[in-house]
């Protein structure tokens, strides 16, 4: 075996040892990683060589924990701000090309990232440890009731909206460069409930990839009607909050587990559930990630504070000591023998659904569509109505006739000619008492 596929079985290996490593070998692996990442950051990186100065931080020095606490939290707006400041002028060529991400999904804020063919490479490989923490059958079939993927055909999108679907022959990569595997199905996650679950029950996948939000109307439906799904072996989840009360009404209800992991585009994968508990596991390997109070200090076990991530190996974009936007709770080590430190729960994630005209729910899944016109600097899509949905741009400049048309191309292209869009510029965008700018509300009286 050669190629990628080489490098993510020689990973997985690594992977294995170092899950079992001390947290105290751990965290010293992540400084020395640090150190040089830092080092890169002050050779080659305009932003960071101002702001390790002003924070009196020599990259050339032993770092010490000290001197890393020291180092101011960046933010997406910093970011947006300073974001061509932010690229290295020089980065190792072994690293591959780099290719930007673009996130701002949960947070109504985005950004834009320069990530290395390595970044990808760890992101696979994370994605790997999780298929063997949890006994993923490869050989098995997964529906995927999430959103439209971008490299799609107009022929596959018009299948995925179909009542069967669109069947692809295997999983894509990174699976099927290691393992013949099963049938993938995709459908649109904005068909109505009941569909869905007539499709699942139809289909019989042995897994569902599904948004938390979409996974709650469905156990509420098939609780009413007394559907059941029995060839299902697990949920697979992602990309939202996870709550305790919808692991249990799905074990109840369709006596299946969830699996979910935290990811971000900016970050990649910063932790995955264990294989023997609920809880989760920080990547140490790829990220080093902090959990920070109001006065910027470490949270001990059991307290709620603000997730601060340092990719360990985006040397295109270094991120140093940034700030996701969610918080989580941390949790004491694990009963399961990995070093890997624990967060019993992500927070702060939630979103609400749309109430259609009809009375139907349904989630919206407009995250990415937005950052795409890099004008708009914040936004927030709300419910104001039965019938009307209201955009509401923080922008760096007016918007051109042709971008103010575009969004509500895209808009109308998410809800529906059932809903009048309505675009309005605020100063700002209210946050919630958490600090967080939720991307889509519904404003109805409940």
């Amino acid at each position: 075996m050669t190629g990628m596929a080489a490098q993510l079985l020689a990973l997985q290996r690594q992977f294995d040892e170092t899950q079992f490593w001390s947290p105290a070998r751990l965290r010293a692996n992540q400084f020395r990683q640090l150190q040089i990442l830092i080092r890169h950051a002050g050779r080659n990186v305009p932003f960071y060589k101002e702001h390790l100065r002003k924070s009196d931080i020599d990259p050339e020095a032993e770092l010490t924990d000290e001197a890393w606490q020291r180092l101011p939290v960046l933010t997406r707006q910093d970011i947006q701000t300073h974001r061509a400041e932010l690229h290295a002028t020089d980065y190792p060529s072994a690293h591959g090309a780099f290719a930007e991400a673009t996130s701002g999904g949960s947070t109504g804020v985005p950004v834009r990232v320069r990530k290395t063919a390595l970044e990808a490479l760890l992101w696979n490989a994370v994605h790997l440890r999780e298929l063997s923490w949890h006994k993923i059958d490869p050989g098995g079939t997964i529906a995927r009731v999430r959103g439209m993927p971008p490299h799609f055909t107009p022929e596959q999108q018009a299948a995925v909206r179909s009542p069967e679907g669109l069947r692809l022959h295997d999983w894509g990569p990174p699976y099927n460069l290691l393992w013949p595997t099963g049938p993938m199905v995709v459908i649109d996650y904005a068909m109505p409930i009941a569909g869905q679950a007539e499709f699942l029950r139809r289909l019989g996948p042995d897994y569902v990839l599904i948004n938390p939000s979409t996974l709650r109307l469905l156990v509420g439906h098939c609780r009413a009607e007394r559907v059941t799904l029995p060839e299902v072996r697990a949920f697979w989840t992602s990309n939202e909050m996870l709550d305790a009360e919808l692991r249990q009404a799905t074990r109840e209800v369709l006596g299946k587990p969830i699996i979910d992991n935290y990811t971000s585009g900016e970050c990649g994968y910063m932790a995955l559930q264990c294989p023997t508990r609920d809880h989760y596991h920080v990547q140490s390997e790829v990220v080093f990630l902090e959990v920070l109070d109001d006065r910027n200090q470490p949270c001990a076990p059991g307290q709620i504070g603000r997730v601060v991530v340092t990719p360990l190996h985006n040397f295109a974009m270094p991120l140093l000591r940034y700030a996701v936007g969610d918080e989580a709770e941390t949790g004491s080590p694990c009963a399961c023998g990995r070093g890997l430190p624990v967060l019993r729960r992500i927070v702060g994630r939630t979103i609400d659904y749309l109430l259609c005209p009809s009375g139907e729910k349904r989630r919206v899944n407009f995250r990415y569509s937005l950052a795409a016109i890099t004008a708009i600097r914040e936004y927030q899509v709300a419910q104001v109505g039965v019938d009307r949905i209201e955009v509401r741009l923080v922008t760096a400049r007016g918007l051109t006739d042709a971008e103010e048309a575009r969004v509500r191309e895209m808009m109308a292209g998410e809800f529906g000619p059932e809903f009048r869009i309505e675009l309005t510029y605020p100063a700002s965008i209210v946050r919630t008492e958490a600090g967080k700018l939720r991307t889509f509300v519904s404003e109805l009286t409940r």
